[in-house]
């Protein structure tokens, strides 16, 4: 409900609005600034409105990181485990299979599977490793993640100084 409340915010905002408000937001402009910025380019919005689509369009930022780490992460493990259940599957063919010629193809197929799980096992690992670097270091060098900003934000303070 609440992405679909917010999807429909922000479809609210023109796309050049979006637009323009994400190019102040990369340059880091002051919200003073950013408003010259938007008037220059005929946007004609108040402060309150501004931090609002501001925050607004960290929040879909937010939401698609969180979203993408987590279902890649997912998709990893998902392919570990098909490769570990073939892998079972094979052996089960292989203990069952009379002829030589069979059996020396399923173990041609349980080496190659076996040479890629590790990799898989090794991917999945370093998606766990990378969430948690980034989120050691944000922490040990104070930098603010997108869940911070977007409070600041609707606590109306400016992240820049002026």
């Amino acid at each position: 409900m609440l992405k679909i409340t917010l999807i429909q915010t922000i479809m609210e905002i023109t796309e050049n609005t979006k637009d323009l408000i994400t190019n102040c937001m990369i340059q880091r402009l002051s919200t003073k600034e950013a408003l010259d910025y938007l008037k220059k380019n005929n946007v004609r919005i108040s402060e309150r409105t501004y931090r609002r689509y501001k925050s607004e369009i960290l929040e879909m930022q937010n939401a698609l990181e969180v979203y993408s780490w987590g279902h890649i992460q997912e998709e990893q493990i998902q392919k570990m485990e098909t490769k570990r259940t073939v892998l079972r599957e094979c052996w089960k063919l292989f203990q069952n299979t009379a002829k030589i010629s069979e059996k020396l193809s399923i173990l041609k197929s349980i080496e190659k599977i076996s040479d890629e799980l590790p990799e898989v096992v090794w991917r999945v690992n370093r998606y766990g490793y990378e969430i948690e670097s980034r989120k050691k270091f944000r922490k040990r060098h104070n930098i603010l993640n997108q869940e911070d900003e977007i409070e600041l934000e609707k606590n109306g303070q400016d992240l820049c100084v002026e």
